[in-house]
């Protein structure tokens, strides 16, 4: 196989796990919408799933080598990092696998189930070149222009970057009620996140793991509170037509059922002296993703932490409107001085 695609350790991969942890939203601070009509930046995609799929597996290591070669970044990364195909010194098996993933029934019906749903990216494309407008907009250093769109076997990647190159996992948005990801032990709540609309989301939270990669050793839930809010409060002023409960994973029952407990929420983590705790497992349980938050009620969503830091970093905002967007998130401000100074405290409706 040429060797023009091989893993470049200089390459930044930000990747998006299906399993990693979701973030929280509310309320209203500076201005969200802003006129991207200047922004000339377009989007170009390719179709990696359906090229791949296209190799001739009676040339396939000619086949396989020439679509590496046209797109040497992805392809290094697809192959060595989101399959695993390729081990060091093990050519053979390299092709092997390739040969298994394009011939196996399952895969084969998995592909077609992607053509289906998606015949075309046209929607998708524009809906990432709109969030990539914006976030050129407030960091014009960071510029996405290809797409690439995959494929990698149920295997829980959705969304990644490497470098200026954004790439989409189609298999991983078929639908909340496509069967077979409860085989790959997905849960309900997650599968809830495997439509379409969600794709924007996932790259937006992708993006800002790799322009802010989030550090959790050392942390009291309430740093990881604020940290997690910050990267929310990133994915909504970068989606600004998405609503707040989309942006944060939660359904619209859920969502409201958090507006409607705000007070009960805060008082659950003041009062059992949650906020400073730094045991890891315990944190987890609430800014993590999950069917509900443990110690609260069974309509309450998981990841109410999160959401909680969301709210708490918006107030913080509104009492320093001279802020910037971009001032907030890299605020180093240690976090009991930013609870202090917004004063929050959300009363009992």
């Amino acid at each position: 196989m040429s060797q023009k695609y091989s893993l470049k350790v200089s390459s930044i991969l930000t990747i998006c796990y299906l399993t990693t942890i979701l973030f929280a939203s509310c309320g209203d601070t500076p201005k969200k919408k802003i006129d991207i009509k200047n922004e000339t930046l377009k989007v170009n995609s390719f179709r990696f799933d359906k090229a791949l799929f296209s190799c001739d597996t009676n040339r396939l290591q000619q086949s396989v080598d020439s679509l590496g070669d046209l797109h040497p970044d992805f392809a290094s990364v697809f192959f060595n990092q989101l399959t695993g195909f390729r081990q060091p010194g093990k050519e053979d098996v390299f092709y092997q696998s390739i040969r298994h993933f394009l011939t196996y029934k399952d895969y084969r019906n998995l592909m077609d189930t992607v053509n289906l749903k998606f015949p075309d990216t046209k929607e998708i494309d524009a809906s990432l070149e709109t969030l990539f407008k914006h976030v050129h907009h407030y960091y014009p250093s960071q510029t996405y222009r290809q797409v690439y769109y995959f494929v990698s076997g149920l295997n829980y990647w959705k969304a990644i970057t490497i470098d200026t190159i954004a790439a989409v996992g189609l298999d991983m948005f078929l639908g909340e009620d496509y069967p077979h990801y409860a085989s790959v032990q997905i849960p309900s709540y997650e599968t809830k996140r495997c439509e379409p609309k969600f794709i924007p989301i996932f790259m937006a939270k992708t993006i800002y793991e790799k322009m802010f990669p989030l550090v959790q050793e050392d942390k009291t839930l309430l740093e990881l509170m604020l940290q997690n809010g910050k990267e929310l409060l990133f994915m909504e002023y970068m989606l600004p037509d998405r609503k707040e409960s989309d942006i944060i994973g939660f359904s619209e029952k859920q969502y409201q059922w958090c507006e409607e407990n705000e007070a009960m929420i805060w008082s659950f983590f003041s009062k059992n002296k949650l906020l400073y705790t730094k045991q890891w497992q315990e944190m987890m349980r609430y800014v993590n993703d999950g069917p509900f938050t443990s110690g609260m009620p069974q309509e309450s969503p998981g990841n109410t932490g999160s959401w909680t830091g969301w709210r708490i970093l918006k107030k913080y905002w509104e009492k320093h409107p001279d802020k910037t967007l971009q001032e907030i998130l890299a605020d180093t401000t240690p976090a009991q001085t930013i609870l202090e100074q917004a004063r929050y405290k959300p009363e009992t409706n």
